[in-house]
């Protein structure tokens, strides 16, 4: 009966011992999270990259910019006034943070580097000639909006543009 007792004892505590064991355990939620790109797992989820987006950070945040937006500039220079006219982006294949941004001030000749910041905004800056400007950009839902300052010769003035995307 004492052998019984014991072993009886032992058993239950080896019981106690695996039950409190597995419900301490804590699951890893990211093991059988794979991010792409240098994304990271927290809490079961990629965290990404700038520059990228999605469940598992495998969109390049740039690709939805690559399109043609038509729009016009409001400048704070009196002298200045534009149309409506097309911007263009392109991707800069050596990074997939940075795109071309073409056609600033309605001139083919400008262009600008841009760089993602988040998943729909971007810096950029660009000069031709005597012409410089620098500035900041957003899109969503086809629109997209420009925040820039452009220095010229001897002169500096701050412009606006609005477009939507062409399909």
């Amino acid at each position: 009966m004492l052998k019984r007792n014991i072993l009886l004892t032992v058993a239950v505590i080896a019981a106690l011992f695996s039950v409190i064991t597995y419900t301490a355990c804590k699951r890893d939620e990211c093991e059988n999270v794979i991010c792409l790109n240098l994304g990271a797992c927290d809490g079961g989820k990629c965290v990404c990259p700038t520059g990228f987006e999605g469940a598992r950070c495998e969109i390049l945040s740039r690709d939805k910019f690559m399109k043609t937006y038509n729009g016009r500039d409001t400048c704070s220079s009196d002298t200045v006034l534009y149309f409506t006219y097309p911007i263009y982006f392109r991707a800069n294949l050596g990074d997939p943070r940075e795109m071309i941004m073409k056609n600033i001030l309605n001139d083919m000749d400008d262009s600008a580097y841009c760089t993602m910041q988040g998943v729909d905004t971007f810096t950029f800056q660009g000069s031709n000639n005597s012409l410089t400007y620098i500035g900041s950009g957003r899109m969503r839902n086809d629109s997209l909006w420009l925040v820039y300052h452009v220095e010229r010769d001897t002169s500096s003035y701050d412009c606006r543009f609005f477009g939507q995307g062409l399909r």
